[in-house]
């Protein structure tokens, strides 16, 4: 009777334990607050000008977590930025990053049974455009960063993250131009 016992507290802790990151999977939306620190770097000849600029501004939040094992979850998401971030001052104008959008894959861990920690690697993109001007140059690259997610109750998630996005150089005006931007954010996602 007694080993019935033990093998029984055993059966339950197994389960209970292989669905904690059932907690993170399944389809996924969001929205968060995201503090945007931007550089846009210029290249002529033997010259090199670096603006930066920060700005506020928020993202909308699409994805799906996959269970890889008992303590392992993999989260893809798209992620579109609904605001212009601010990419620094020129010539009486501001250069600003438009319509951006990531895809991204991330890897994450469970750190106890409502806390998952990831790293994320994303494909970056959009358009880079002046507002005295109306020529944008599409750009695009990738992003690496971290992240944690805390669980509020059984469908919502509070989740910290930031992430680095560095873009391909392009050239314009016979300038070698390299954009980059570190995001910061806070939300909330939803599971479904």
């Amino acid at each position: 009777m007694n080993a019935l016992i033990k093998t029984s507290l055993l059966g339950l802790a197994l389960v209970s334990t292989a669905s904690m990151a059932s907690n993170f999977a399944g389809p996924e939306a969001g929205v968060s607050v995201t503090m945007n620190g931007a550089t846009t770097t210029f290249k002529f000849l033997d010259e090199e000008i670096t603006l930066g600029e920060s700005s506020l501004g928020f993202k909308l939040h699409g994805g799906y977590g996959f269970d890889v094992s008992k303590d392992t979850v993999v989260l893809l998401g798209l992620d579109y930025n609904a605001t212009d971030i601010a990419a620094g001052k020129i010539l009486g104008g501001s250069l600003k990053f438009k319509n951006s959008w990531s895809l991204s894959a991330a890897p994450g861990m469970l750190l106890n049974d409502k806390t998952l920690a990831y790293v994320k690697l994303s494909y970056e993109a959009g358009k880079l455009g002046n507002s005295t001007d109306s020529e944008e140059e599409s750009i695009s690259g990738v992003g690496y960063g971290v992240g944690l997610r805390t669980e509020i109750n059984k469908t919502s998630f509070l989740q910290t993250e930031i992430k680095q996005v560095n873009f391909k150089k392009f050239t314009s005006a016979g300038a070698d131009v390299t954009p980059t931007a570190t995001v910061g954010s806070v939300g909330v996602v939803f599971k479904f």
